[in-house]
């Protein structure tokens, strides 16, 4: 199920998360000028993955990118349905919503709604 990644949780979250997603942490550091360094609760922050090598070297950020982890959307697809399918056998999502949420997370990087001014 995709590369390791030491920042993910040891528990079930969501699906993307397990197959080749970003880190979450369950806390939000505040901003300078906001109470710089102490923690926001209910906030959880979001490290989505570099899309390519390019933009992962830029960015400075050591995990391997999206681009790196898998070789082409076949490929992070099956990871996506590996892991529906362990959650699915561990009773942590209905085997009849799989194959839903594979459709859904191997669109990924879709925009979920669209905005508009007249």
């Amino acid at each position: 199920m995709g590369q390791p990644d030491p920042l993910r949780p040891g528990h079930p979250a969501q699906l993307l998360l397990h197959a080749t997603g970003p880190t979450y942490t369950g806390w939000n550091t505040r901003a300078p000028g906001q109470g710089h360094g102490a923690l926001h609760e209910f906030s959880g922050s979001t490290f989505p993955f570099a899309a390519t090598e390019d933009e992962r070297l830029i960015t400075g950020d050591p995990r391997p990118s999206v681009q790196r982890r898998h070789r082409d959307a076949a490929e992070c697809t099956a990871a996506i349905r590996a892991a529906a399918e362990d959650l699915a056998a561990r009773r942590f999502l209905l085997a009849e919503d799989v194959e839903r949420a594979v459709a859904t997370a191997a669109n990924w990087s879709a925009p979920r709604h669209r905005f508009e001014l007249p």
